[in-house]
């Protein structure tokens, strides 16, 4: 089986910007997937506790876009 990359933009960019590259990497065979980072993106909306001042109580507890394992200190719901 392939690996499959993962693509994470930096700053001032989003998904979009790994076109290019997700279009030869899939000539090539390989699996690719691009994320986007909180705040950017097509449909970027952030919550409240991303701005500035942080709530860091909230910034830990915000829904996020990659699902992924929990925090053990995450309570389930």
């Amino acid at each position: 089986m392939q690996p499959t990359f993962v693509l994470v933009h930096g700053a001032f960019a989003n998904s979009f910007s790994f076109a290019p590259l997700q279009a030869e990497l899939g000539l090539l065979g390989h699996r690719s997937v691009a994320v986007d980072l909180p705040g950017h993106g097509f449909e970027a909306t952030y919550t409240r506790a991303y701005q500035a001042p942080q709530d860091l109580e909230g910034l830990a507890g915000a829904p996020g876009a990659i699902k992924g394992p929990r925090s053990p200190t995450t309570p389930r719901t």
